[in-house]
């Protein structure tokens, strides 16, 4: 019975140590993807248009959400205008931009950078 005590007692001493972890949980559904031709705002590879669209986009989306966000840009003419798909980052890990599942949207302007078409993502 003294045995059984103390086996009890060791396991229970060890349940109830700290134990050091090297792995951060992140949020549940979030995901660190590269998306090379997905660009910053302020990306120095944007043409003054593709800079003026984005500006467009990013007002009309902060408007909407009614704060200011972190998005990540792609720039297709299309036969309206402009095709812009957005990459809402939900925060960093090491860097690194993170997304989740259905953090995107498309957002269709004419020439003129009027937002004609919101499409949000799945």
């Amino acid at each position: 019975m003294l045995i059984l005590l103390a086996v009890l007692s060791f396991i229970v001493l060890l349940g109830c140590t700290e134990q050091a972890s090297t792995n951060t949980p992140l949020a549940s559904n979030v995901t660190s993807e590269t998306f090379d031709d997905i660009l910053r705002p302020d990306d120095p590879h944007l043409s003054v248009e593709e800079r003026r669209i984005v500006g467009r986009v990013q007002a009309y989306l902060e408007k909407n959400a009614e704060k200011s966000i972190d998005v990540r840009y792609k720039i297709q003419q299309a036969k309206e205008g402009f095709e812009v798909f957005a990459v809402l980052i939900r925060g960093y890990s090491n860097g690194h931009p993170l997304t989740s599942p259905g953090g995107h949207l498309t957002v269709i302007l004419d020439s003129d950078g009027n937002v004609i078409r919101y499409i949000p993502g799945e």
